[in-house]
């Protein structure tokens, strides 16, 4: 979702056709000025959000949802294998709502397998 702002995605919401998602990443590096509208949210169901690198009293940390923030998980790869995504970070961090299948990949931190 790029740098939209929430003004500009309340303001073109009602002409999209929004389809649910698995992974997405929070506009404007998840700063609360581009924070998804609750409308936009529940259409896109999406399994996990990941919040970005903006300054951490900026964030809009969308208690509702399960969140992977980049200011503490550090570099983050998705490898996409079939109906799952197995999740790794460059920072030890850890989540609690991934499946465990004990991946690994390099010396990237394994957090978990959100299966589709």
């Amino acid at each position: 979702m790029g740098d939209l702002e929430t003004d500009f995605m309340e303001s073109v919401e009602a002409n999209l056709v929004i389809p649910p998602v698995d992974i997405l990443f929070a506009p404007h590096h998840g700063r609360d000025s581009g924070k998804v509208p609750a409308s936009m949210l529940q259409k896109m169901a999406p399994k996990i959000i990941v919040v970005g690198e903006a300054p951490s009293e900026h964030l809009s940390y969308y208690p509702d949802f399960n969140t992977i923030t980049q200011n503490r998980a550090g570099d983050i790869l998705f490898a996409c294998e079939g109906s799952k995504v197995h999740i790794f970070t460059s920072e030890n961090y850890g989540v609690d709502f991934l499946d465990c299948e004990y991946m690994t990949f390099g010396d990237m931190n394994y957090l978990g397998t959100l299966n589709l």
